[in-house]
């Protein structure tokens, strides 16, 4: 893939939502990347919404344009995303993990998130709009988001979010290779190898029971596989289950 054409603005409402409304607008099917100081309506998985303290964070979208990638394989469009967005964490910090099905954490907290829409045309995918928020120089956050944390936080260092974006979508283009040579076992072995909690019995809970049980995969379409303690194993979607945090 080329280098994505760059857009910035001062503020805007959502990366995702801009980055979708450019789309009918462009003379051509290239990637572009959007990025913005200020996100005050971002948007999170399902109904959340993504909080970022203005010019202090990534807050950006990529869309691309996949040629001839079969609506099967989406959800290693996920897995390489997640894989970029921790790669370039871990030129800052160590032990990033990748909490399925869409956040990225540092040791138990939470230091980024990802949102990726796609549209299908017949049975490959037209184009992915593929949004990012990582928590670079913020310090302070509202205290009804549970378990925030940020690279100054952890390094006592600031940094350039020019910088900083040029070098995450370096990561992104570094690990889109993969895709593009068809290497989607190597995609799915770095993503299990990054999860969260990854074959640990921890507790889980559903709309009506908590339970102990621990990750032991993930299906093609990005459902968890898990494997209680008495060895029962079910696969979940997303929002069927949830793991219950340490406090």
């Amino acid at each position: 893939m080329q280098q994505p054409a760059k857009y910035f603005h001062k503020r805007l409402n959502s990366t995702n939502l801009y980055a979708s409304l450019m789309l009918p607008k462009l003379p051509s099917r290239e990637p572009f990347w959007v990025r913005t100081d200020d996100q005050f309506a971002g948007r999170g998985q399902g109904n959340r919404t993504w909080i970022s303290e203005p010019g202090q964070n990534l807050t950006g979208t990529l869309a691309i344009f996949p040629h001839q990638f079969e609506v099967s394989l989406q959800f290693d469009l996920s897995k390489t995303f997640a894989l970029a967005a921790s790669g370039f964490l871990e030129l800052f910090i160590d032990e990033i993990r990748i909490k399925w099905p869409n956040d990225l954490y540092a040791g138990d907290r939470k230091i980024g998130g990802i949102l990726i829409e796609t549209a299908i045309l017949g049975k490959f995918i037209d184009h992915a709009i593929l949004g990012i928020g990582i928590n670079i120089n913020q310090v302070k956050f509202p205290e009804d988001i549970p378990n925030p944390i940020s690279i100054s936080m952890l390094t006592g260092l600031k940094y350039d979010m020019a910088e900083m974006e040029n070098l995450f979508l370096e990561s992104f283009l570094n690990r889109y290779y993969l895709i593009e040579s068809g290497n989607f076992e190597q995609i799915n072995n770095q993503y299990i190898n990054k999860l969260y909690r990854f074959d640990e019995f921890v507790h889980f809970k559903t709309a009506n029971k908590v339970f102990i049980a621990k990750i032991i995969g993930v299906t093609e379409f990005g459902h968890l596989i898990l494997q209680t303690n008495s060895g029962t194993i079910q696969s979940y979607a997303y929002q069927e289950v949830e793991y219950i945090l340490p406090s």
